[in-house]
């Protein structure tokens, strides 16, 4: 054997089972064409070799990484074009990955981990884009129009060490999804059911029934987008308008667990709603709130009520049915059950119940391993783990989280939690980009998700753009205003005003967040750096006492490792130099 470097082209067709269980000679035929009159042309063209072919796989190798991209730009922009005229389900897409590394050839064969990264990063890559290494892009430098988009570490089969990939597309081409399996990730039956009844026109102004019935309209179809909740049809539901009800003989006649009801009562511009969660079984009041709002528009009105109410009771709902499963073991429960559980111990957030929320969460996959909510919300843990564990474990967490949760998308695509971990992963691995767009995804597919709005909201702030994070912050506070994750609510809204350089609006949020329950260190580290920058000499000193009290010892130096996962910093350089000198100013030691 001998060993040379080069740069090593995997390409793949995407879904080729498929295409020849549709038309085997026509794939067949299809393949041929693809190889001989643009695939194999093209690496010749670009001074490259094909190494092998095996079945609708091509590797080639490449003494220039230059040339190898080239190639694969090349391939998949005649690609798009021979595609053009044939049918959606019949169209011949390819995945290609590119790497650059050392090989060892014998016999006009290669071999070696570069090889294997290579066939890893081309399964990672998007149907009809192409997927490289760290190495190709900072070898690629300015020396070819590369507009690729960073996806964060990744833990590669048989491979010792994460690698960061990039992600390339055609212009004007957009990611397709993975297809999601046909089987339900959660049996419908073990799923918490409600019913939302007509809520009571109780208005003096004639003519209102159809502001009550329209509101009733929007909560139902709101409450539907919570993939983990059956909401009852409206039909079910309205099919008891106008009638004295009791809400056992609802949940009877619909099979619902709890009922849903209220009341709005509406003076000249003024509007009142009143909302009360019964449980079905006994009739008993769990939960009731009151909104009063002046009108406006009518419909933003519907809108922002029937949002918060879906995004408050997602939480009750979630500590009712734990405190149900309260005690009970988990080999006596199901994955459901045993996935709620898993929530509740994730909501407390300490080290402690987090790690009891992973083995739980592992537990409920282990039962149902088509689970996506499980899956995604076993992403989250590490992510929570990452920012509450050790340092050391961070990167390794990381790419954990992105591994389930994409896992999870694939499972189920419109699974709002799997888009939330894959996006805040992302953003926390320095895939700031992507990550934001798998956020505006979950915030899309659950508009009342508070979690969503917030971790959007963050990675916005990380992408110094903290004049379009504060209003997703803000948005999360009113969808979830006794979220349990409050105190970082807060102290990321203290963070935005820091970069906006409002200073009291800064400290303000985290005094706030300090009162909150289950608070870590960072409110105060960030409290101190506002007090420092303002040059408040002694209230700066006495909220470096307050951080202390937190992790007692902490220096400049230990601040500034809590900014990086692994080898990417969360924030710019730029920001985390000044927060780090408005320390030292507070009279943080180095």
């Amino acid at each position: 054997m001998t060993r040379r470097l080069a740069a090593i082209l995997d390409a793949d067709v995407v879904g080729f089972s498929r295409l020849m269980g549709l038309d085997e000679a026509g794939t067949f035929a299809t393949l041929k064409a693809h190889n001989a009159e643009i695939i194999v042309p093209a690496i010749t063209q670009h001074h490259g070799r094909v190494v092998k072919f095996l079945g609708d796989e091509t590797l080639a190798e490449f003494g220039s990484v230059v040339d190898a991209l080239s190639c694969g730009i090349e391939i998949q922009n005649a690609l798009v074009l021979r595609n053009a005229s044939a049918p959606p389900e019949h169209r011949m897409i390819w995945r290609i990955g590119i790497h650059i590394d050392d090989i060892l050839a014998e016999d006009n064969d290669i071999f070696g981990d570069g090889v294997n990264i290579a066939a890893r990063l081309q399964a990672l890559a998007p149907p009809g884009g192409i997927c490289v290494s760290q190495q190709v892009c900072d070898q690629i430098g300015t020396k070819l129009e590369f507009h690729a988009t960073d996806f964060g570490n990744r833990r590669l089969k048989n491979i010792d060490h994460p690698v960061r990939i990039w992600h390339w597309l055609p212009a004007g081409q957009e990611e397709i999804a993975p297809e999601a399996p046909s089987i339900a990730s959660v049996p419908m039956q073990k799923r918490p059911s409600i019913a939302v009844l007509p809520f009571a026109n109780m208005s003096s102004v004639e003519g209102q029934e159809h502001f009550s019935d329209g509101f009733t309209d929007e909560l139902i179809a709101t409450l539907a987008r919570c993939r983990w909740l059956l909401v009852a049809a409206r039909n079910s539901s309205f099919s008891f308008k106008g009638r004295a009800i009791d809400a056992r003989r609802v949940a009877e006649d619909l099979s619902v667990k709890y009922v849903l009801e209220g009341s709005v009562r509406r003076s000249d511009t003024k509007i009142r709603i009143t909302a009360q969660l019964l449980n079905g079984s006994d009739g008993t009041l769990l939960w009731a709130e009151r909104y009063d709002r002046t009108l406006a528009d009518i419909f933003e009105v519907q809108d922002e009520i029937a949002s918060e109410i879906t995004g408050t009771i997602e939480p009750e709902l979630g500590a009712i049915e734990f405190a149900a499963l309260r005690g009970s073991p988990p080999h006596d429960m199901t994955a459901w059950e045993i996935y709620l559980k898993g929530l509740w111990h994730l909501y407390l957030f300490t080290r402690d119940n987090l790690e009891t929320a992973k083995d739980l969460f592992e537990q409920a996959i282990e039962i149902d391993p088509t689970f996506a909510q499980a899956q995604a919300r076993l992403a989250y843990v590490h992510i929570q783990l990452g920012w509450y564990g050790p340092l050391e474990e961070r990167e390794e967490r990381i790419c954990n989280a992105i591994d389930l949760a994409e896992r999870a998308i694939v499972l189920d695509q419109k699974e709002p939690a799997a888009h939330l971990a894959l996006g805040r992963g992302l953003a926390l691995d320095g895939a700031t980009q992507a990550g934001i767009a798998h956020l505006r995804n979950a915030v899309k597919l659950d508009s009342s998700f508070a979690q969503a709005h917030f971790a959007l909201g963050q990675a916005l702030c990380y992408a110094d753009r903290p004049e379009e994070g504060i209003p997703e912050i803000r948005e999360a506070f009113r969808l979830s205003p006794r979220d349990p994750h409050l105190w970082t609510f807060h102290n990321m809204l203290a963070i935005a005003h820091y970069q906006l350089n409002s200073m009291d609006e800064a400290a303000e949020a985290a005094y706030t967040s300090l009162r909150s329950p289950n608070v870590t260190f960072w409110p105060a580290m960030a409290l101190a750096a506002v007090l420092g920058r303002q040059e408040k000499i002694a209230e700066a000193r006495e909220a470096v006492m307050k951080l202390h009290r937190f992790r007692p010892g902490m220096t400049q130096a230990d601040a500034r490792r809590e900014f990086y996962f692994g080898e990417n910093a969360v924030m710019g350089e730029a920001f985390i130099d000044q927060f780090i000198a408005d320390l030292e100013s507070a009279g943080l030691p180095e």
